[in-house]
């Protein structure tokens, strides 16, 4: 999707623009001063085009925009493993709903949260309470720090409704390999990550208790319960992508790798091959390409689309949306799935990418529109459109007025620019406008485009964003081709050649009331929108993700066979030459300039083998994929583990000039104290990667079976355990009181009844000589206090850092005192100074001759 109310495209060609913010319309910052409430939402191009389009019958026009130009409901979805999902999802609904429906404001019951119908399990809400009621009522600030703490978490994800659809319409299942081609802030990738990652954990127990983990055949756990897929998360923009990798973090995911390239010429990744053998590259199961798009059915939450929308935007981005879905296609399996998104309402971005790409495949025999309707059937939607208009504006440099137009195909353009040369000469259209932007004409029904398979949904629907999904089939190895250039200029002036002998037809232009400003704001066009834009470059509503290859850069197919066909037509019509190579070059150094390294540790290294003796762990837990982050391959401070796939991809492609940005979970961090060197294992567990290592262990395993032994465990670090003595950690402290020091495995299994416990969870915990301490950073506590135990404002004790700010204060203190002493001797007489000091050498003296002073002699006569 594109990227209006998040952030928008990134590209550093040409749509680019100066600004770098998060707002739509251009991609600008928004910089407005006024309150969100008080813009007016209103744009004349915006609204003519979308009611004169043919999109929707006028009364259910009026509903559409009615909605558009409301403020949307915020929505959220519970996240991480189903299990866990659910049990949070159950502490809000009995915590906190009750509490909302018992309000009312001004005289109405307040509407609470409510599941949307849409999704499943009801691990998606929105809210459509005002902000005034939310302010006012204690309830809704308790949800709202819930909400807030469970989001840090990762229990909980803000996210728009409109943009969880893709994923669910990609059908991924454990074990496969997936690419999120434009994946920034991370959102949909989580979701995707989800769905390889599947219900692992109750399979690994299986497989840990010598069961069967594909009992049921739903995906492939065939590493020993594991899921054997991978996520590659892609975004162009450096920055972008390291927003990604922080919010992809906590998702503890093994089988995630990062990347930051240009997703129109993503790079093939490669895979080991048998030396003499053809080289193999990796193909994808399934991809996702929510592409950048204008946005314009984020109008709900982007105030830049209301104040920037023009017909340019659509136009602009329309060949960077072919060229990216093209990339992904080549990349597709044989049988594999692509997701074609964006969140916006124009067909030029949506059907007619859709459309071109298809054509430029070789048609519906390579590539074919899949019926999504058995995705999310209660999910209200429209059908895809097989005929629309291009809106396109046109001006005369130097003049004030834009002339408006509606395309219904190439050829009226064309004749309407020819008529233009001949009339007004200096009058500029669009220099984006091209045969694949309208309606694609089929020889037959056979070669038709079921575009009507495509997904149009709406805001009024379901009280949403707009946004477009379109499922695209792979049935066969498709053609090597090169999408033309964005620049319609040559193209345009041959079809102009070719039609000088041919007397034109005359265009009809129908008087018009309205004219558009320069600055995209409306006033009356000089004509009614009939059936031409500027050629200069202006502010697109969202940052263009990825970069505009230039005209004569090849888009390389990795996975065309020997003996494909011979060069398509492009979707501007022109031939296209084929790729001379088969796969993208890399270039550049071996890692980017992030100074990422990624070296994996040997299977026999000793330490990881101390490592895991010290935790019990199997035989059967893998020894081979773990990772350090320095060139060297020192272990220094962190130890990684990550899938084999991801391992594999890793090793053979990091000198090939792949810019990964991210790959891995930590499971081990170095325990710096004094005399570490005399511990077995100077490691501590952590809580990303403890719940993958855990099933595997039989020693450090400390078990929990007390929810007010939790408590005390969460509300205080470093509570006493002395080796001889009392302490008041319940069960787990007679536990660790025959364990040495070092980390070990806190186990709290589910329970029922009030004092039980919602879900499983695993904690690392390490044993100090004094005292214990879950490895639990205070944020986290505090979640899990109020998931827990309904403890709003906890007041977490650390005697650690209590005892260190008491040595500090006193320090301050002291020095404080020295100060004062020093300043005071130097304010004195220095006779009276230097007399003083005299004496005190005198004393000084007489002690050393074995005198005693007075003080001591009374002290020695009261004893």
């Amino acid at each position: 999707m594109g990227r209006g109310g998040r952030g928008g495209g990134r590209g550093r060609g040409r749509f680019r623009g100066k600004n770098k913010g998060r707002g739509g319309g251009g991609g600008g910052r928004d910089t407005r001063t006024e309150s969100w409430n008080d813009i007016a939402r209103k744009n004349e191009l915006f609204e003519s085009y979308y009611r004169m389009g043919g999109f929707l019958e006028e009364a259910e026009f009026e509903e559409m925009w009615k909605y558009l130009a409301s403020d949307l409901p915020n929505s959220f979805r519970f996240t991480g493993t189903k299990s866990d999902a659910l049990a949070v999802r159950e502490i809000f609904k009995k915590r906190y709903i009750p509490a909302i429906k018992s309000m009312d404001f001004e005289g109405e019951p307040v509407e609470p949260p409510k599941p949307v119908a849409a999704f499943p399990d009801e691990l998606v809400w929105d809210m459509k309470t005002h902000k005034k009621v939310i302010r006012r009522y204690a309830p809704f600030a308790e949800f709202q720090k819930f909400l807030v703490a469970e989001t840090t978490s990762g229990n909980i994800s803000r996210q728009e409704v409109v943009s969880m659809i893709p994923p669910h319409f990609l059908d991924v299942k454990p074990g496969m390999v997936v690419l999120d081609m434009c994946a920034a802030p991370g959102s949909k990738t989580a979701q995707l990550a989800e769905m390889i990652h599947g219900d692992e954990e109750e399979r690994v127990a299986r497989a840990a208790r010598n069961e069967n983990p594909n009992v049921d055949g739903e995906g492939d756990y065939s590493d020993d319960g594991r899921s054997t897929g991978l996520l590659i998360a892609n975004d162009t923009d450096y920055k972008r992508a390291g927003m990604l990798t922080h919010q992809v973090k906590r998702l503890n995911f093994p089988n995630l790798i990062v990347t930051n390239h240009d997703a129109a010429i993503f790079p093939s990744v490669e895979l080991p091959s048998k030396q003499g053998e053809k080289k193999q590259y990796l193909k994808y199961d399934r991809i996702l390409a929510d592409v950048p798009c204008s946005g314009d059915g984020t109008a709900r939450k982007n105030p830049n689309v209301w104040s920037k929308w023009t017909p340019k935007d659509g136009l602009g981005l329309h060949n960077l949306q072919l060229r990216i879905l093209f990339r992904g296609l080549q990349m597709l399996k044989k049988g594999g799935r692509l997701v074609y998104s964006t969140c916006s309402m124009n067909p030029v971005e949506n059907e007619a990418v859709v459309a071109a790409a298809i054509e430029a495949c070789g048609g519906v025999s390579k590539v074919q529109l899949v019926d999504g309707s058995n995705h999310l059937p209660n999910l209200k939607r429209k059908p895809g459109l097989n005929k629309w208009k291009v809106y396109d504006t046109s001006a005369v440099p130097g003049g004030e007025k834009k002339t408006a137009h509606l395309f219904n195909n190439w050829d009226a353009f064309v004749k309407a620019k020819q008529k233009y040369q001949n009339e007004e000469p200096e009058r500029q259209f669009s220099s984006k406008i091209a045969p694949g932007c309208f309606p694609p004409i089929a020889a037959s029904e056979e070669e038709r485009i079921p575009l009507e398979r495509c997904v149009r949904v709406y805001p009024h629907l379901q009280d949403t964003g707009g946004f477009f999904i379109a499922i695209l089939e792979k049935l066969d190895d498709i053609k090597i081709a090169q999408i033309s250039a964005s620049d319609n200029t040559e193209l345009l002036r041959k079809a102009m050649q070719e039609s000088e002998n041919i007397t034109p037809a005359p265009v009809a232009e129908e008087p018009s009331n309205q004219d558009e400003k320069p600055n995209g704001s409306t006033s009356p066009l000089k004509r009614k929108l009939d059936d031409s834009e500027s050629g200069e470059k202006t502010e697109v509503i969202k940052k263009v993700k990825t970069v505009e290859a230039s005209a004569d850069r090849p888009v390389n197919d990795s996975n065309t066979v020997p003996g494909a066909e011979a060069p398509t037509k492009s979707s501007n019509g022109a031939p296209t030459k084929p790729a001379n190579d088969d796969h993208p070059k890399l270039k550049g150094s071996t890692q980017q300039s992030s100074k990422e390294y990624f070296e994996y540790l040997p299977a026999d290294d000793p330490s990881i083998a101390q490592i895991l003796d010290f935790f019990g762990i199997s035989q059967r837990f893998p020894r081979d994929r773990f990772m350090v982050k320095n060139k060297e391959g020192l272990l220094l401070n962190k130890i990684y583990y990550t899938s084999e796939l991801a391992k594999t991809v890793i090793n053979q492609n990091k000198n090939r000039g792949l810019k990964f940005i991210h790959c891995g979970v930590v499971m081990f961090v170095s325990h710096k104290i004094k005399d570490a060197e005399l511990m077995k294992a100077p490691w501590r567990l952590q809580n990303e990667g403890i719940r993958i290592l855990e099933p595997w262990a039989d020693k450090r395993i400390v078990k929990c079976t007390n929810k007010n032994t939790l408590y005390k465990l969460l509300i205080e670090m470093f509570p006493k355990l002395p080796r001889d003595g009392s302490h008041d950690i319940g069960e787990v402290g007679d536990q660790l009181m025959d364990m040495e020091i070092g980390c070990c495995f806190v186990r709290i299994e589910e329970s029922e009844g009030d004092d039980g416990f919602p879900f499983r969870m695993v904690l690392p915990l390490w044993r100090h000589p004094g005292s214990a301490n879950l490895m639990v950073d205070k944020d986290d506590r505090k979640a899990m206090l109020l998931r827990l135990f309904n403890e709003k404002d906890p007041q977490i004790k650390n005697h650690v850092a209590e005892k260190a700010a008491a040595a500090a204060e006193q320090e301050r203190r002291e020095n404080e005192l020295e100060a004062k002493e020093a300043e005071d001797e130097e304010s004195k007489d220095p006779e009276e100074v230097e007399a003083k000091q005299a004496m005190e050498v005198e004393e000084e003296g007489d002690t050393a001759e074995g005198g005693v002073l007075l003080s001591e002699t009374m002290e020695v006569d009261q004893d």
